[in-house]
């Protein structure tokens, strides 16, 4: 991995490999895993999606919206730099009442370049050791939904187990997801707790908590006119427990939206995020998507200020 890249690099694996801590801040948890954004086109809209719809994306950020879903399958990839990427798979299907699911979503640093505490400088600095290590981390979870009162009210859990592999070292845990939402006509509201569980172990390093995070969010779609011409806004306020941080974020999506009549769809998105943990990211998320029928394929950029651009591609499939 090139020099120029290392800082990302190393951001990454020290968030994996963070210890259990008593004081707050960006870095206590972690199973990075967890934070980051998955799916195809939820990232675009700065992941506020708990009140989000109509993809099997859900699974990873409310169970609870798979509850209006009958079949779905997503797959989303995404390259960082050099070695470094991550990526993400849901389906769900419907048996009856219930609707169940799976996900996967993981991270794969590659292999980035060992540095340990510099006790020339009091081990306030780093050095390199001119050794290499690897660094991985995956997140696996089965949900299931269901939705009551006229399909308004939809209820869902997930539980999973989360893991990484740092340089030999392998720790795992498992976590549990519980969320709701509550259509009325165009809007939506919804609340999950996502990843409850305890602290990922081993028996060669110190334990990592869980990056357990509470979320309340809301979106609202509007058509604007004849011709299928149509927008939906949706905002997320988060707080993530052992960070002690806060955050909102807001997306919009519009554009040609897929009708009976018409069934393609083009629209364009944008996504902002405000929180203390996107210390290497600019808040600003921009995307755009196509679909015809029941396939959709989407588009997301973000830039990770002076280290460059990543781009992250998605497609879904939902049986309307």
């Amino acid at each position: 991995m090139a020099h120029r890249h290392l800082p990302l690099a190393v951001a990454l694996v020290s968030c994996m490999a963070a210890p259990a801590a008593a004081q707050s801040g960006v870095g206590v948890a972690g199973a990075q895993v967890l934070q980051l954004p998955a799916g195809s086109r939820a990232p675009a809209l700065a992941g506020a999606y708990t009140a989000g719809y109509g993809d099997a994306d859900l699974l990873f950020y409310n169970p609870a919206g798979a509850a209006a879903l009958d079949r779905a399958v997503s797959v989303a990839y995404q390259s960082y730099f050099e070695d470094i990427v991550a990526g993400s798979g849901a389906a769900v299907f419907r048996l009856g009442a219930l609707v169940v699911g799976a996900g996967l979503v993981f991270l794969d640093a590659g292999e980035v370049a060992e540095i340990v505490p510099d006790p020339a400088y009091g081990g306030q600095r780093g050095m390199e050791t001119g050794q290499t290590v690897t660094a991985s981390e995956n997140a696996a979870r089965f949900a299931a939904a269901a939705s009551l009162l006229d399909d308004r009210l939809r209820l869902g859990a997930a539980a999973g187990v989360v893991s990484s592999d740092l340089a030999g070292i392998i720790r795992s845990a498992p976590f549990f997801d519980i969320g709701a939402q509550y259509a009325v006509r165009e809007l939506t509201v919804g609340a999950v707790l996502k990843n409850l569980g305890g602290a990922m172990t081993s028996d060669t390093a110190d334990d990592a908590t869980l990056p357990t995070e509470a979320r309340f969010g809301a979106s609202y779609q509007m058509i604007l006119g004849q011709g299928g011409l149509g927008a939906a806004l949706a905002a997320d306020v988060f707080h993530r427990m052992q960070e002690g941080t806060s955050g909102l974020a807001v997306g919009l999506e519009g554009g040609l939206m897929a009708t009976p009549e018409l069934p393609l769809a083009a629209v364009v998105r944008a996504g902002v995020s405000v929180e203390a943990a996107d210390e290497f990211l600019a808040p600003l998320r921009l995307g755009a998507g196509v679909a015809y029928g029941d396939i959709a394929v989407d588009y997301t950029y973000q830039s990770y200020d002076v280290l460059g651009s990543v781009h992250r591609f998605g497609l879904r499939w939902v049986r309307r």
